[in-house]
């Protein structure tokens, strides 16, 4: 399973019982899954939501398999359009979610902030850029590819010929414009350290979001066909 992307946020706002925190947190994660069926090309993803109380405090991430990915890829003109393409979807549920939140928590977007991380996408987009400004061969580029997929890379067995052969042909920096979306602080080399070793469900075990508070809600689905789950830990 490879990190599609997460997004922090962080609500100004009171706390709130655990039933209705648990009552909204679910809620909001229905209407994230919703957006995300709608606006992601990739046939099949896990989600995972989390929300602490306090000032409500969430983390959310979308996960995909490589056949996914590739599978979605196969819909767009060719590999790197199709990578651009899905990456531009991701942050879209990102900017989408925030905006959800504060209304399901009735935070002002004023009280409202949030932080969008790409993943294996974007590290694989940087990729491309920097083959594109002569930084990376693409043989160099392939090794850190793999490096970055792990025991991922070689799943689907089309992907890694179709990214090697993507990673020859692309043009020169002054032929086509760089990815515009890309966060400017976000590197292949924190990718390649902060990556999982092995392929598991993107669920628990997400990153420390600042001082542990009193509650938070998880909520993930696994895969489309899993059913949707929910706890609460008392922390």
């Amino acid at each position: 399973m490879l990190d599609l992307g997460s997004t922090n946020f962080v609500l100004a706002v009171p706390s709130v019982p655990e039933q209705e925190l648990q009552q909204l947190s679910s809620a909001l994660f229905d209407s994230w899954e919703s957006f995300v069926e709608r606006s992601v090309s990739v046939p099949d993803y896990s989600l995972f939501l989390q929300v602490e109380e306090g000032s409500v405090k969430g983390l959310a991430k979308i996960g995909a398999t490589l056949g996914a990915i590739y599978l979605a890829i196969g819909n767009y003109g060719d590999f790197v359009s199709g990578v651009k393409t899905i990456g531009e979807q991701v942050v879209s549920t990102g900017d989408y979610l925030t905006e959800r939140a504060s209304q399901v928590f009735s935070c002002p977007p004023s009280r409202a902030s949030s932080k969008k991380r790409g993943g294996s996408l974007a590290a694989l987009q940087r990729l491309f850029v920097k083959v594109q400004r002569g930084e990376l061969t693409p043989d160099e580029a392939m090794i850190r590819a793999e490096t970055l997929l792990g025991d991922d890379a070689y799943a689907e067995p089309g992907f890694m010929i179709t990214l090697a052969s993507a990673l020859r042909n692309c043009p020169h920096y002054h032929q086509q414009q760089p990815f515009p979306f890309l966060e400017q602080d976000e590197e292949v080399e924190a990718m390649l350290e902060s990556r999982p070793h092995s392929p598991r469900p993107l669920k628990p075990s997400p990153p420390d979001l600042g001082p542990f508070l009193h509650l938070r809600v998880e909520v993930w689905r696994e895969s489309k066909k899993k059913q949707k789950q929910t706890r609460i830990v008392k922390l």
